[in-house]
């Protein structure tokens, strides 16, 4: 270890030595560091949220797939597939966010069932809205001409919660899309003039 030395008028002589002068240089470092670890933590978080929401489209893909083939209309699946999604809907705009999740949960359960039995669109959104529900659409096919099923719902999944999002993905919503595929047996159990 090499140690200089300086005098100053007094007599006092300073020493200073090298690892006292790079300690700065190891703070740049540490936060450099933690910079990164940062990132990677919340890259990590994202892909987490992403499969998620992959599976929350799948169920409501599932559950639109099951009203489908018990014989429900078109209507009253886009409602279910719509319920199946809350999760990735985000924030509750109708009624208004009020209090905790426990009382948004609360409040969800008495609305699902109103909003299940409302009659057409213009009032299902006075009883339970989402701010996303918009981008979740559905897609469906009858039949597979093997007596199946397919429902496909996809939803511009937004990343803007994730303030570093542009660092690993160009937009601000990614493309995710949930299928399942079900055997119709509704056709077993009602005759046509009832679907």
């Amino acid at each position: 270890m090499i140690v200089r030395s300086h005098r100053r008028r007094g007599g006092r002589v300073l020493r200073v030595s090298p690892f006292f002068s790079r300690s700065g240089q190891s703070l740049i470092e540490t936060c450099l560091v933690m910079a990164l670890v940062c990132l990677v933590f919340f890259s990590v978080f994202q892909i987490s949220q992403l499969f998620a929401a992959q599976e929350v489209l799948d169920y409501a893909a599932g559950r639109g797939a099951r009203a489908r083939t018990v014989g429900f209309n078109d209507f009253m699946v886009e409602k279910t597939i719509r319920v199946g999604a809350i999760p990735n809907a985000g924030v509750m705009v109708n009624p208004g966010y009020q209090g905790g999740p426990a009382r948004e949960h609360a409040m969800e359960k008495v609305r699902i069932p109103l909003y299940l039995g409302g009659e057409n669109w213009g009032r299902l959104g006075a009883i339970l809205d989402y701010k996303e529900w918009d981008s979740i659409r559905s897609r469906y096919h009858t039949s597979l001409g093997n007596g199946t099923l397919m429902v496909t719902v996809g939803q511009d999944y937004s990343l803007t919660n994730n303030p570093f999002h542009r660092t690993y993905y160009a937009g601000d919503s990614i493309p995710l899309r949930g299928t399942n595929t079900l055997d119709e047996h509704f056709t077993l159990y009602m005759d046509d003039e009832n679907r």
